[in-house]
């Protein structure tokens, strides 16, 4: 059981890595690549590399999918339209480290949007930790100057993330509800990048008509898109799934703590960005916030 959890372990945090890598990827491409471009070509190359897998399963378990097609057109629009669209987007605006302290988050988006609509009720407790999580937040996005939150212009990429992150929620809570139970994981994940991928083409449209081009990746931008198509992608969705199943929800979120710490790393190391002081005291604290807020949740549920 042991072994089990350190495995556990090793693979959610490969995951967060890769979650975390796709954010300094995107900062690096996005400054000649748009940000809906990218989206559209990582998800349509993600889709077909998945689908010879995933075609089979999902025809197998059609009539599922025909009963339930349009609450899972909704969940893909909030999953891969939605949420990853708008991280890149947010990448215009904000810096990677600010996107690991948002995605380490999101198991705090998770249980407040679950709390509305009809699950756990959160404790005089939890929402301490979730202010401190949110504190320690701003704190890696003002670097604890906070006169920057009244300057024009300042936070767009942090709204964009917000709005990201409750689509990931959303699309969380309303999956469970849907309670795909023997469903192949696969084939969903095969439904979700196609319907989704299909969706993102109004904002590739905007892109061109915003550029006054057609607009396809540059060939010294493939090794970004085959990354982002791939690792963060794929990869990471089928380490997570393996280490929910080999643990459980609560190890596998803890380690969506170390996302931060991945963005900063990476940022230091390929972008040779620099992270002050401050800003790691706020990362620890967005850490420490998300991983009590678990803790609490997961005593909470015995």
């Amino acid at each position: 059981m042991a072994n089990q959890t350190v495995i556990a372990v090793v693979l959610a945090s490969t995951a967060s890595f890769f979650w975390a890598a796709n954010a300094i990827v995107g900062k690096m491409v996005v400054a000649t690549l748009p940000a809906f471009t990218l989206s559209q070509f990582r998800w349509i190359t993600a889709f077909l590399i998945l689908l010879p897998f995933g075609l089979p399963k999902l025809l197998a378990q059609k009539n599922w999918f025909k009963a339930n097609f349009w609450p899972l057109v909704g969940l893909s629009i909030l999953s891969v339209t939605l949420y990853n669209t708008f991280q890149y987007w947010a990448l215009e605006y904000t810096q990677p480290v600010n996107v690991g302290a948002f995605l380490a988050m999101l198991p705090v988006f998770i249980a407040i949007v679950s709390s509305i609509f009809g699950g756990a009720k959160q404790s005089l407790i939890q929402w301490i930790t979730f202010l401190l999580a949110v504190f320690g937040a701003l704190v890696v996005v003002t670097q604890g100057d906070w006169s920057v939150l009244r300057e024009s212009g300042t936070g767009v990429g942090e709204l964009l993330l917000v709005v990201a992150m409750l689509s990931w929620s959303f699309y969380t809570v309303l999956l469970k509800k849907l309670s795909p139970i023997g469903i192949s994981s696969v084939a969903l994940l095969t439904f979700f990048m196609g319907v989704g991928t299909l969706f993102i083409v109004p904002f590739w449209v905007f892109d061109m008509v915003r550029e006054g081009a057609f607009i396809v990746p540059a060939k010294d931008q493939y090794w970004a898109v085959l990354f982002v198509a791939l690792f963060p992608s794929l990869v990471s969705y089928f380490c997570w799934i393996s280490a929910v199943n080999r643990s459980n929800a609560t190890i596998a979120g803890l380690m969506i703590t170390t996302a931060p710490l991945f963005n900063a790393i990476l940022s230091m190391v390929v972008l040779n960005a620099t992270i002050s002081p401050i800003q790691w005291m706020g990362i620890a604290l967005v850490s420490a916030g998300v991983a009590a807020t678990l803790l609490l949740n997961k005593t909470a549920s015995r």
